[in-house]
Formats: C-alpha cells, structure tokens, sequence
C-alpha cells in the first residue's frame, strides 16, 4: 500500500513539474463569432478546444432547458438550432416568405420540451409599390417542424406589445408565460389569453415608481423562480433604491429587500448553487475611466457581501461559469478573462482571436 501511495505521490508530482496541459472535467462554455462559428472553450483547460460551424452569422440565443441544444438567431433574423452534445449544427431555416421578414424581435423564451420558441415579432411587408412594417405579433415557432405555427395579436388597446425592455419566462409545464414589464403579465401559451397580473410592490416611500424586476436568461435559475436585482426610483428627487428579488411563479409570491440607494447594473448573474449573485456596477464617471466594481450578493440573506474594483472596459458583458468558481468578463475585443469568484482577482486573459457576435453561454453541473 505504502509503495503505491508513493508511486502516484511521484507520477502526480512528474506531471506537474513536466507542466502537463489541465484535464477536462467536461465542463464547456460557448460563445458566436462573426466568422459564422461556435467557440467551444473547456472551463478546466482555459481554451478554446472546438469551433462548430455554423450556416449563419449567429446573433442572440437561448439554451434548452436540458442543457443539450442551443438555439440561435442569426443576423438574418434566421433560426439554427446547435446540437451541443456532438457539436454540429442541426440546421437553419428562415421565418421570412416572399412578402414579409422579420424586421426585429423582443424578448425570447423557451418551452421545457425545446419545441418551440416564444418572442415578439414584427414584418416588414413588401407590396406593389411600397413596404410597410406590420403590428407586432406574439408567435410560437416550432423548432421540429421549421415554422411559425401560432401568430397572436396584440389587443387593440396595446398594438405597440409589451415593452421594449420585457422579458419572458416559461412556466416548467409550459403551459404560461410570464411576461416581465413594470408588473408582472401572465398569458396562456395556447390561445394567448392574459390570465393573471402580478402587480409588483411599491417601494416604501410615497410617490416612488414601482419595483422593476427583470427575468434574466440566467440557466442557474430555478425553473419556476426568477430572482434579480431590482430598482426604483423617486420621480420627485430622482432618489433611487436597489435590492433583490425573488418571485416564486407557481405562488407568485415575491420577495423584496433593499439594500441602499440605486446604482446602475451591468447585469446579474447567479452562480450555480443559487446562493451567490454577482453584479457589475458602474459605480463613477462613464466610458473607460469609469470606476467599475464586482459585487457578491448573498441570496439567502438578500445582502451584498463583498465588492471589489477592476479595471474597467468601454463595453464588455460578463457570465459566472457552470462550476460557480470564475466569472468572466468578454465583449471587450476578442479576449475572454477569467476571475477567481471567491478572490475576484482576474486570473488568465484568453486571447480567442476571433469577433464575437453573442453572449457567453455557460452551462452549470448537472
């Protein structure tokens, strides 16, 4: 026993000394270029170990709640679906027709199955002898079949849709979707009838807008929960408030703290094991010499519990990785850097040498 300790004792030790490249643990991240690729980049290595050719310029995405399919828009405002299991492409198909394409979409959402995907859509319309942009459509697109397969109208009284900033969230049995705007809408996905209204809760100040609270497109968030930072502001003094919040959509219960005066956010992401948060705050000037900070929340407690300053960027986005150990900060150029979550000190810069076009998808030990 004593001679077979010692001998991995020694072929461990000759491994680190030789500097033998990083194991995989078979953890992957993903991220779109312009060259019409999927980077593939191993969390545990630090690099880019695949590149998956894609039929478009990919633009936004969404994750299949399993983890296992990406769906991509392209910058033609066409759907392609990535089998990430054994990397390739599955294929992409238009939404547009010989009159009409999609001039823009907002929000986006899918169904637990990975069938369909729900978004807000408007056509542009070509006609004899002019082009028109038609109303805004609620619509299901069916990934199996390649097609829109339901197309709603918004009511008369809201032909302009929901707002420019909503975000959308399935319900686990996919039969609802919550629609998340100044309150909180709830509509039946078969015949896009508005079933509840979730009226978010005033701040604790007279004359203060409501809380505002966003779905983020986070794969860490329980399937019928959404928690996010919050913001209201004092239309009077202009004196905002910042904190977190959690709804629970099968209750729909939501749960309020805050936490001191409003800064502005560059996103919110959970980690893993739903019990770290991490923000970006832009906390002094703008542009590059702005002052620019981690936060940690806890989400148990609803409280900030460490921040740290880094040197700031002119744009860039951020992600927490699947195994809640880095953060990572891309879309400044075509590096990717990594931070230690626990230290927040950055750790490696990742030269990828390509033009990314989306956001970093990560995807959490399952």
């Amino acid at each position: 026993m004593k001679i077979l300790t010692l001998t991995l004792f020694a072929a461990v030790a000759c491994s680190v000394a030789s500097g033998q490249p990083a194991v995989s643990s078979g953890q992957f991240m993903y991220i779109g270029t312009l060259d019409k690729k999927l980077l593939v980049i191993d969390e545990n290595k630090e690099e880019v170990v695949d590149k998956i050719q894609l039929e478009g310029i990919p633009r936004t995405t969404e994750l299949s709640w399993d983890g296992k399919k990406l769906f991509i828009f392209t910058t033609q405002m066409a759907l392609e679906t990535v089998d990430l299991v054994n990397r390739k492409s599955l294929g992409l198909f238009s939404l547009s027709d010989s009159r009409s394409r999609p001039r823009r979409f907002n929000g986006l959402a899918v169904d637990p199955t990975g069938r369909y995907l729900y978004t807000v859509m408007r056509n542009v319309v070509k006609d004899i002898d002019q082009y028109h942009i038609d109303p805004p459509q609620f619509v299901a697109i069916d990934v199996q079949d390649k097609k829109i397969v339901k197309a709603f109208p918004f009511p008369v009284d809201s032909r302009d849709g929901f707002a420019a900033n909503a975000t959308f969230k399935v319900s686990a049995d996919g039969k609802l979707i919550y629609i998340f705007q100044e309150d909180i809408l709830v509509f039946d996905l078969e015949n896009f009838h508005q079933v509840d209204r979730i009226e978010l809760g005033q701040p604790p100040y007279p004359g203060a807008s409501p809380y505002q609270l966003a779905a983020g497109a986070d794969p860490n968030d329980p399937p019928d929960v959404a928690t996010n930072i919050f913001t209201a502001v004092d239309p009077i003094v202009h004196k905002g408030t910042l904190g977190l919040a959690t709804i629970n959509l099968k209750t729909r219960k939501v749960d309020y703290m805050p936490i001191g005066p409003a800064l502005p956010s560059m996103g919110f992401r959970l980690a893993p094991d739903h019990k770290r948060g991490f923000s970006v705050m832009p906390v002094i000037g703008t542009g590059g010499n702005r002052l620019t900070e981690w936060w940690v929340w806890d989400i148990p407690n609803h409280t900030v519990i460490k921040k740290k300053q880094f040197e700031s960027r002119p744009t860039f986005r951020f992600a927490v990785g699947g195994d809640g150990k880095h953060v990572y900060l891309y879309g400044a150029g075509s590096t990717l850097e990594i931070f230690d979550a626990a230290t927040l000190e950055s750790k490696k810069l990742i030269y990828l040498n390509e033009d990314t076009t989306t956001n970093l998808i990560t995807i959490a030990h399952r």
